[in-house]
């Protein structure tokens, strides 16, 4: 599944580069949140999720494959696992001035139990949980 979306934050580019090149800043959005911890150049998360009656614990790596100050672009990998599923994320994290802009577009791929419940519910429930990750980062970082 492919989702891409765009979000308008009122600070500098500059200000949210170095929002969203931190990880434990953005972290702090991430749904249910329990836990981070840096391992080597992962980091670990653990929290709780739910996607229509399917709900629980997650573990998940992620990594910063890519960070490109110049063009401000951040590439990144997750991987995790719960509710009887893993899930892939390859996504793409752009900042781009006037306005400033946080753009982002994610392939996920889902299998277990979530990619049985149907892709409609699951777009849905994804986009959700995206939207609401880019509009905490913009809130967060507005209000820094």
């Amino acid at each position: 599944m492919k989702f891409e979306g765009e979000v308008q934050v009122p600070i500098s580019s500059q200000e949210l580069w170095e929002y969203v090149t931190n990880p434990e800043k953005i972290a702090s959005c991430f749904p249910g949140l329990k836990s981070l911890s840096k391992e080597g150049d992962e980091y670990k998360v653990v929290g709780s999720t739910g996607i229509g009656f399917i709900k629980g614990d997650y573990k998940a790596s992620v990594k910063f494959v890519q960070v490109d100050k110049e063009n401000k672009i951040v590439t990144l990998v997750a991987k995790g696992n719960g509710l009887n599923s893993n899930v892939d994320i390859n996504a793409l994290i752009n900042v781009i001035d006037n306005p400033t802009r946080l753009k982002y577009s994610a392939d996920v791929k889902v299998s277990g139990i979530l990619a049985s419940i149907g892709a409609r519910l699951m777009d849905s429930a994804v986009n959700k949980i995206l939207n609401d990750l880019f509009e905490c980062i913009k809130t967060k970082a507005s209000n820094k």
